[in-house]
């Protein structure tokens, strides 16, 4: 007879315990609203390969801002060439670098060490 209290007394302790948890967790201060501005604005990336001596894409277009991943997957050296943003960078195999764009226009890239190798990127 006594386990038989018993187990009611408990679920009721129990449920009793879990109000007043949620009572002192769940108060009532409201959330601050963020606006949009205040908002940390993610940054764009977009990833251009060298690969058998080629970009691949061949042309990106990118908002202003994001930030273009070049990877090396040749077995020689590449070079990045971007002469209207004063841009010239060597990578060597398997390495990459990145750059971020911050004007809007057209650019062309070039690679000092393979003249067919080029890339339009177009920054809006």
């Amino acid at each position: 007879m006594l386990a038989r209290l018993v187990s009611p007394l408990a679920a009721l302790a129990l449920v009793g315990s879990l109000v007043l948890f949620s009572l002192a967790c769940g108060g009532s201060d409201p959330v601050p609203e963020q606006s949009v501005a205040e908002a940390p604005a993610q940054q764009q990336e977009q990833r251009v390969v060298m690969y058998q001596y080629r970009y691949n894409p061949t042309t990106v277009e990118i908002s202003q801002g994001t930030t273009i991943v070049f990877q090396n997957r040749d077995p020689e050296s590449h070079n990045i060439n971007i002469p209207a943003l004063n841009v010239d960078q060597n990578i060597e195999p398997n390495q990459e670098w990145s750059y971020t764009f911050d004007v809007e226009g057209e650019f062309a890239v070039g690679n000092r060490f393979s003249d067919g190798m080029k890339l339009d990127v177009v920054v809006k």
